[in-house]
């Protein structure tokens, strides 16, 4: 072969080299790319579960229902919060409860929260968000009664033991706990609970029976009657009544909460405008219109009338302007 063939054979070869060269390149190019959009989507996925699972994280912590209530017992729009624990590889940007109060299309006020947070797992940000429900569905019965029927099996017995143990006086809510025979009545205009005693009566020369007024109502929101007798002969306005023995009505007008549990006992028929709490199942003889109205002064002392009840989870991209 003469040198002007070799010369073609090696401009062949250097050309078809380079055509090789940037062929493998571009199969190197795309493969690379292709990992790292695959690797970036998967981490991208990853980023999203670590922001659910700090807000699960959050829920299950033991003071998270206190943090709750608090919240919407104050004048507050939003809250930040810190969480106990956080996935590996997981910084906590932002974590917030923020209220989303709004009313339906028939008027009717809606109780929404939403806890959501920022995170940053690994080099992708993400962001959740969960929307939930915060006054315990318990206390939402249209017919304004609460009883066994209402309450999950499995929670039922929970339910009664938070109402035993429960502290009734709490922040501006004052309560009167009693015991022994009284009378809930009026006096010059005034409300009183009265002891009636015996006493003497020189004119008549006998024993005559006497009322004594104890204890004034004005200030008193929740009346925990313990145990004897409390005769009620007088309409009672805007409080709690917690019965735990012998209450005699007088087809009276009531309103607020009346709270019956095992041991009450209930004499007559009254007329409730608020709410009924029988877990015992008793026959009360009490009528009850729901008003609604009563939780916003006695929810703050109710039982799990706070609850986080979720409706919702939805994930959100962030941007990382860092």
């Amino acid at each position: 072969m003469n040198r002007k063939g070799k010369g073609y054979i090696y401009i062949f070869t250097i050309i078809l080299i380079s055509l090789l060269a940037i062929f493998f390149y571009f199969i190197y190019s795309y493969i690379s790319n292709t990992s790292y959009i695959n690797l970036n989507r998967v981490e991208k996925i990853q980023s999203k579960y670590a922001a659910e699972s700090v807000l699960n994280i959050k829920i299950s912590e033991n003071n998270f229902n206190e943090e709750l209530g608090n919240f919407i017992f104050s004048d507050e729009e939003y809250i930040n919060l810190n969480c106990e624990f956080k996935p590996n590889d997981t910084e906590v940007k932002n974590l917030e409860l923020r209220r989303r109060d709004y009313s339906n299309k028939k008027g009717i006020d809606v109780d929404l929260v939403e806890l959501n947070t920022d995170v940053k797992y690994k080099n992708s940000i993400a962001g959740a968000k969960i929307m939930a429900n915060y006054i315990n569905k318990i206390y939402k019965e249209k017919d304004g009664v609460l009883n066994s029927g209402r309450v999950n099996k499995d929670d039922l017995e929970k339910i009664k033991n938070s109402f035993k143990d429960n502290n009734w006086s709490k922040g501006e809510i004052k309560a009167l706990n009693l015991d022994g025979d009284f009378i809930y009545g009026t006096e010059r205009g005034k409300k009183f609970i009265f002891e009636e005693v015996e006493v003497y009566d020189e004119n008549l020369r006998e024993k005559v029976k006497k009322r004594n007024p104890l204890y004034l109502l004005d200030n008193v929101d929740v009346i925990v009657q313990n145990s004897g007798t409390l005769n009620i002969e007088t309409d009672i306005r805007n409080q709690i009544l917690l019965i735990n023995n012998k209450v005699l009505f007088n087809d009276n007008a009531i309103s607020g909460i009346i709270i019956l549990n095992n041991n009450a006992e209930v004499f007559n028929n009254c007329k409730l405008e608020g709410y009924l709490i029988n877990l015992y199942d008793k026959n009360s003889g009490i009528n009850v219109k729901y008003k609604p109205k009563v939780f916003e002064k006695f929810g703050s002392v109710l039982p799990e009338y706070i609850k986080f009840q979720p409706n919702s989870l939805n994930y959100y991209d962030i941007e990382d302007n860092t």
